[in-house]
């Protein structure tokens, strides 16, 4: 059975590129009908599948792009990624009410004082709790009108928690906290979850090959993963160790 690995603390993502997304049956290859008309039919099946470009790195931050490489063993293994938003809601659109040292420095703990490597906590959006459930391949769902409930739109991506992995895009807005989304949900949701703006995926390597990892004399070039969507079923079942 596979491990279910932790994306390394300090390692971000430079750049993003979707090579997969929302398939249609009779996209390319068409028929003509009789009334001389053509037609594709939307379909649910597809996943998320993406290149990441990872910074030039040496030391430390080197060692654990090298050290993720090696852990995922060329797609036996899977990774945690806290899905990076860069256009996502700003957290004054999420109606978070941080001022913008809170923003920048974080908080320490109710009694003032920082964590042990003198770290303050780092402020995140709020939570929205959903109102309805969703049975898993739905594509409609239902949020609170409470902070950014009402607020999403076309292309704002969410998750959901706790135990669930996925990153939902909105496709449409139909209204009084109701959004469809793509993909169809990867687990049910009921009225106990809550809706983040900070979605987490399970990942894998496509193949050996998919992989591009370089050191030079001074640092180490970019590197170049092309990762797909482990759903979350199938999370559970093979990469639990």
């Amino acid at each position: 059975m596979g491990r279910l690995l932790n994306w390394p603390n300090g390692l971000g993502i430079r750049s993003r590129r979707p090579l997969s997304g929302p398939r249609a049956k009779g996209a390319t290859g068409r028929q003509e009908s009789t009334g001389g008309r053509y037609q594709a039919v939307s379909s649910a099946f597809g996943y998320w599948k993406y290149e990441f470009v990872l910074p030039a790195a040496k030391g430390r931050l080197y060692r654990r792009i090298e050290g993720l490489v090696t852990a995922l063993h060329g797609g036996a293994n899977a990774v945690r990624v806290a899905w990076p938003v860069p256009d996502g809601l700003t957290l004054q659109e999420a109606g978070a009410n941080f001022t913008s040292s809170q923003e920048q420095n974080g908080m320490p703990w109710s009694n003032g004082m920082p964590w042990s490597n003198g770290e303050n906590w780092g402020v995140s959006p709020p939570n929205v709790p959903v109102t309805a459930s969703a049975a898993m391949d739905a594509t409609v769902i239902s949020l609170s009108s409470t902070y950014w409930g009402l607020s999403l739109g076309m292309g704002d991506e969410i998750g959901f928690f706790p135990l669930h992995f996925g990153k939902y895009m909105i496709t449409e807005e139909l209204g009084g906290g109701q959004y469809r989304i793509w993909p169809p949900l990867r687990k049910a949701i009921s009225a106990e979850d809550f809706a983040t703006l900070l979605p987490v995926l399970v990942m894998t390597l496509d193949s050996e090959a998919s992989a591009d990892l370089s050191r030079g004399l001074d640092v180490g070039q970019e590197t170049t993963l092309i990762m797909s969507e482990v759903f979350d079923y199938d999370v559970r079942d093979y990469f639990a160790d």
